[in-house]
Parts: C-alpha cells; structure tokens; sequence
C-alpha cells in the first residue's frame, strides 16, 4: 500500500535517493545533476522542522517516490505573492506506472491551497526525448503554464576536461575550437576592493540582489535572512564581493555542482550576481576575480541561467558563451486568477 506523506528522513537520504533515480533513468542519454545533501538541506529547508512541500511516497518503510518544494515568496508583476519553488521529483523505477507521481502532485497542490501559496515553479528539460518531466507535467489537466524557454551561459576552464564530459558530438567540437580561442583563466592584477563574503556585508547585499530584480517580470524575493543562507552556508555556497568606499557595490554567488555526462564533472553553479552601479571594467575584474577561485578549486566550468542576469555583455566580455536554450521555466498554478502568460524578465534561480 503506497502512503503518500512528508518525507522523514536527511538530506543525505534524500541525495542518494534522487540522484540514484536520476542515474538509472537518464546515465548516457542526458546530464545528470548530482546533487550533494548539503545542496539539497539548503533548498529544500531540511535542517528545519518544517517541510510543507517536501512530499514523498513510501511502501511501508521504503521510500519509493519525492517530489520536494520549499515556499518562497515571489514578486509577479511587482506583486508579492506566496509560492513554492519545485524539483527532483523522482519516483524509482520500480514503481512506475502506478500513478505515484500524480498523487503526490495532488497532495502537493492540496497543501498550497491549505497554506494560500498560488503557484509552483519548476523547470522541464525538453531537449532530450528521453526526459519523461515535461510529459508528465504537460499532460496534467490544468494550470501548467510553460512561462519561457531558457538556456545557460557557459563558461569552459578547462576545455580538455568539458569536451571529454560532453555528451554530444557538436558541444564536443565546440569545447575543441573554444580551447584555441580562450585564454587560461587568471586572477585581475587588481584585487583592491575584493573578498569573500562576511556576514557584515548582509544590508547591501539585500539592497544590490532585490535591485537586480527590480525590473523582472516574475522575482524571488530576498529578505536577509533566506540571502545570508544563499551566500554562505556549510561549505556549499561561496561569494565574492567587490567594494567600493567601504560598501559591497557588487557580488557574484556560486556553489560547487558535479554533473554526470560522459564523465562527471566538477561545475560552478552561478546563482546570484549582482552589479549594482559598477561600470564595466569592475564588473568585468570581480567575474575574473571569482571564476580565478573557481579554477584555483579544482572547477572545470561555470554555468548561469540565461535571463536571470541581464549583465550579457560583461559575460561575454569574460568568455562566457550562450548555450541554446533547454529548459522551459513553468509555473503550476494552484489558484486560477494568477496570470504567468508573457513574462519574459526573470530573477530566479535554476534547480
């Protein structure tokens, strides 16, 4: 008998069991993220008591299905909104075909609705026939709302290392001719101004990444304490800020992501910049500043969500390529009245 219910056990359970899914479901037919526990408890709030939207299915003891979510709050349309942010939904191979996935998405929406939280968002992988997401959520009767496509900004290190792990003959080619083209990575002669984040950094912290969100058609939004979480927690997250007369003026937020594609590889996940007023040689000497200790820690590649950071030029500027987009941003909507049609600005994170 299948109890769908709040998922009970650690953050490093929870790893073991959605990247065990996600490998024998998707190993050689697309990446894989390998996401740690650490980045899962930072998430998904494990290291708390409270777990509305992390739902999980289970045959007595056993856990056999997830579908985690944390709430957050949203600005849509400059309304601030209650929402949850979805992913890993997993359900073991064994048990497919039961319909388990489907009850606990209507578990899920019951809670939204219990809580007063409008919509979900999440991300559907759809350059792969293999990914079975998008034919699970674009079948479901109502309220899946595909909100844009979306894609990455990459930028290789070690150009060697990302063509081994690529997947596809073309990336492979292009990781090849990059390396002809693209200088090692090394730090700014200048390093005035720049340093790890310090938790007395938090205010204009705050005040730089809900700017940069300003002008977004759909914003997290940031308060001090879900940031100072996002910026530094355990060994996960690191950032660097760039001061300017003894204030951060702006940062560049990453966190460690092995991916699994041919081989797996050692990957900075660029969640938050932020840019403030600072023209374009700073800009371009903190990204040189941050991706210098990304290579100095052993990272092969770094990667952001495209348009979630409207600073392209500066990107391109550093070496950072677009990759054709792969995703479709969506949001389930628990509560008809909310409008996700012809938003295209987005200040969001990719999970």
């Amino acid at each position: 008998m299948i109890e769908i219910r709040t998922f009970e056990e650690t953050a490093a359970e929870l790893s073991d069991f959605v990247v065990g899914v996600w490998r024998r479901s998707y190993e050689g037919k697309m990446p894989v993220p390998l996401w740690s526990g650490d980045f899962l408890e930072r998430e998904l709030l494990l290291d708390g008591n409270d777990r509305p939207y992390v739902v999980a299915a289970y045959d007595g003891a056993r856990l056999v299905a997830c579908h985690p979510g944390r709430p957050i709050e949203i600005r849509l349309h400059s309304e601030p909104i209650g929402a949850s942010l979805g992913s890993f939904l997993s359900v073991d191979p064994d048990y497919r075909r039961q319909g388990i996935a489907r009850k606990m998405q209507v578990e899920f929406a019951r809670r939204h609705r219990e809580r007063g939280d409008r919509v979900n968002f999440g991300y559907l992988y759809f350059r792969s026939a293999k990914s079975m997401g998008k034919n699970f959520w674009l079948k479901q009767p109502e309220g899946v709302v595909p909100v844009r496509r979306v894609g990455h900004w990459v930028r290789a290190f070690d150009h060697r290392a990302v063509a081994q792990w690529e997947l596809w003959r073309f990336e492979r080619w292009g990781s090849r001719a990059l390396s002809l083209l693209q200088r090692p990575i090394t730090p700014p002669r200048d390093t005035s101004g720049i340093h790890p984040y310090q938790p007395e950094d938090l205010p204009a912290c705050v005040e730089l990444v809900q700017q940069a969100g300003q002008s977004a058609d759909i914003a997290y939004v940031w308060d001090a304490t879900n940031l100072d979480r996002q910026l530094h927690y355990k060994d996960l997250a690191r950032t660097i800020v760039l001061e300017h007369d003894g204030r951060v003026a702006g940062l560049v937020n990453y966190c460690r992501f092995d991916v699994l594609g041919k081989t797996t590889m050692a990957t900075a996940l660029v969640d938050l910049i932020a840019f403030g007023t600072l023209p374009r040689t700073e800009r371009k000497r903190l990204l040189r500043a941050a991706m210098a200790q990304m290579v100095e820690e052993g990272l092969k590649a770094a990667m952001l969500l495209r348009g979630s950071s409207y600073a392209w030029r500066t990107l391109a500027g550093v070496g950072f390529f677009p990759i054709p987009s792969e995703y479709y941003y969506t949001g389930v909507k628990m509560h008809k009245d909310v409008r996700l049609e012809n938003d295209h600005r987005l200040h969001v994170l990719w999970r």
